[in-house]
């Protein structure tokens, strides 16, 4: 309601607006031709002309509105619009005649055109079916954009739907291969397992925390992978303090340290490091997830498995074309994913420990 009067407030300012112009215009004219301005004259004529206008506009945006002229509907726009027009034309002199009587006489300063006034309705007509295309397109573009994230809000959770299954299944999978052979350690992992999920379930259905609370997630699931290695898993972790408030996807570090688990100490029998980096530089996030391992070799396109796929598609879903993924070899063996994404923090978010 309050938009409305807004709208109408703006008509009538832009119906002043061209009586001043042509109040202005005709005193200019007495001016030129040697004669007095005669200003008040002039404003009182001009605004009694467009005034009119101004009472007529709602009801002919209401007639253009209720009989738009386009495809389909030509006609019938015409046969309301062609007689509306002349016979608001005549009320529109009726109406001027009527203002002007107190102050000018009906006999002076006053001439019927009722050809300007029919085009003037035209113009008016125009400018409203100009209006309801713009707010249409306006509309248009605001549902198509809404569409658009709500399409890019269930991909992206499509992808963590698909991210959680492939680890669970590599997880159990693991288990199952120790249930006869080592009970109490399954046991372990099994615990191990329930607090990951326990806490990755209290994050709810954000698609991004801190950076913080990702390397508890990431504390979580190596207890389990140790829990299978012992000993010859030896994950480190180099984090610069403030970016921990970072925000980064939920869940992005585990999968980039199980490949590195899988293509590199679940392959070999000599313990593995994995090194976890964490780094700002200038307005972006940096992560690296670094190995001793095998390296790519012949066999580099193994490592773009289901995990490191997902994390590329989850980062584009969310920063678009500002982030990247690297995957290189390491002079000397071993692979570096280097993630890159732009710098978000949560201050509320901030782990001192």
């Amino acid at each position: 309601m309050r938009r409305r009067w807004v709208v109408w407030l703006l008509v009538l300012a832009g119906w002043t607006g061209l009586a001043i112009f042509f109040a202005v215009s005709s005193s200019l004219t007495y001016v030129i031709t040697y004669q007095p301005p005669r200003w008040q004259l002039t404003l009182v004529m001009a605004l009694t002309e467009w005034y009119a206008w101004a009472l007529l506009t709602p009801l002919v945006a209401w007639l253009a509105q209720r009989y738009p002229i386009r495809r389909g509907v030509v006609a019938r726009g015409l046969v309301v619009h062609v007689p509306a027009g002349l016979a608001l034309a005549i009320v529109k002199v009726a109406l001027t005649r009527l203002m002007r009587l107190p102050i000018v006489p009906s006999s002076e300063y006053f001439q019927i055109n009722l050809t300007t006034h029919y085009i003037v309705y035209w113009a008016l007509v125009a400018a409203v079916h100009a209006l309801t295309y713009y707010r249409a397109g306006r509309e248009g573009e605001l549902r198509a954009s809404q569409l658009e994230a709500r399409l890019a809000d269930a991909r992206l959770q499509l992808l963590k739907m698909q991210l959680h299954p492939h680890f669970l299944f590599n997880t159990l999978n693991a288990i199952s291969e120790l249930v006869h052979e080592d009970p109490a350690t399954a046991d372990r992992m099994i615990a191990s397992l329930s607090e990951l999920l326990r806490e990755s379930l209290d994050a709810g259905a954000d698609d991004q925390i801190t950076l913080a609370k990702e390397l508890e997630l990431l504390d979580r699931y190596i207890d389990i992978q140790r829990a299978r290695f012992g000993d010859r898993l030896d994950v480190r972790f180099d984090v610069e303090r403030d970016t921990r408030a970072a925000l980064v996807p939920i869940l992005i570090l585990q999968p980039l340290v199980e490949n590195s688990i899988r293509h590199g100490l679940a392959a070999r029998v000599r313990a593995e490091r994995i090194q976890v980096r964490a780094m700002r530089r200038d307005e972006r996030l940096i992560l690296e997830v670094t190995d001793d391992g095998i390296g790519l070799g012949a066999a580099g396109a193994a490592r773009e498995g289901v995990g490191l796929g997902n994390s590329r598609a989850r980062l584009q879903a969310l920063y678009g074309p500002d982030q990247s993924i690297d995957v290189s070899n390491v002079e000397g063996g071993g692979v570096l994913v280097r993630l890159a994404m732009p710098w978000r923090s949560d201050h509320s978010g901030v782990v001192t420990g």
